[in-house]
């Protein structure tokens, strides 16, 4: 034996040992930043992502499309978290639906009384329709099931197959999720490659689902608010605006707003006087 395999150990046959490095500190990582509403924030963060997967930065790192791809998926998570844990905030039949639901104790201790309710969802990886569609009736009373959810709920699951590979197989797709999007069989590991094209089509998919919820909830809270909040004991009817317009600023698309053909007509007090003629007040 020569005498540099002497002084060798075992582990080091295999690879070199690691640098000696520790992380630097955490709060150099983050940065505060205003909320707008859910969609807007959503709209915000998936349109830049998609502005930055050029057809030439993705020839020029053909990985670039999964990582862009699971900032879109992100993207749609914080949106349903912002949004659920603001609906669950202002709506008292959520309340009352979620009554008994538990939440953790670092969530509450992390953002304080005025925004504890957003730890309701901080255990939810909202990565498939069933995630989704559980939590959407669980806390809310909202039911997702039906034809205006199904087509994109199901493409929806498709693109969050590809996510798993991706985050957890270092994007080898995995055997399971291969099966359940139909894709055919190979011989070696098929590693997930996505390119201009399909990131395209799956942030159209991903925001049609984003985009239908927040209308079908929207529509829903107008409902109850009309119906079902006036019926409770604590209706105040001196309020009716106020509480609508909590409504209305938590699923207002701002920044769409600015530029909608006849956005003159859009506001909150013709919106309100729309639903009260829909549902005869």
């Amino acid at each position: 034996m020569s005498l540099e395999s002497s002084i060798m150990r075992i582990e080091d046959f295999v690879c070199s040992a690691p640098s000696t490095s520790s992380l630097a500190d955490f709060g150099n990582c983050m940065s505060e930043v205003e909320m707008p509403s859910p969609i807007d924030f959503y709209y915000t963060r998936s349109r830049e992502i998609i502005l930055y997967g050029t057809t030439t930065r993705l020839d020029e790192m053909e990985r670039l499309g999964g990582l862009l791809l699971l900032g879109l998926i992100s993207s749609a998570e914080g949106y349903f978290r912002s949004i659920l844990s603001i609906t669950l905030d202002i709506c008292p039949v959520c309340k009352s639906t979620a009554a008994e639901k538990q939440i953790n104790l670092g969530g509450v201790l992390w953002h304080g009384k005025e925004e504890f309710r957003r730890s309701a969802f901080e255990h939810m990886s909202f990565t498939s329709g069933k995630e989704l569609i559980s939590a959407a009736k669980g806390y809310l009373d909202f039911n997702m099931k039906g034809g205006t959810f199904d087509s994109i709920l199901k493409d929806f699951d498709s693109i969050c197959h590809l996510r798993h590979g991706l985050i957890h197989n270092a994007g080898i797709l995995p055997g399971r999720n291969a099966v359940q999007i139909n894709i055919r069989s190979h011989l070696k590991p098929v590693e997930i490659l996505i390119d201009f094209g399909f990131l395209q089509n799956a942030a159209a998919s991903i925001e049609s689902l984003v985009v239908t919820f927040n209308r079908a909830l929207f529509s829903e809270l107008c409902g109850r608010w009309a119906v079902a909040w006036r019926n409770r004991s604590d209706w105040i009817p001196e309020n009716e605006r106020k509480k609508f317009l909590q409504i209305w600023n938590a699923f207002l698309c701002k920044s769409e707003l600015q530029n909608r053909h006849g956005k003159s007509k859009i506001t909150a007090s013709k919106c309100m006087d729309k639903i009260k003629i829909d549902y005869n007040l």
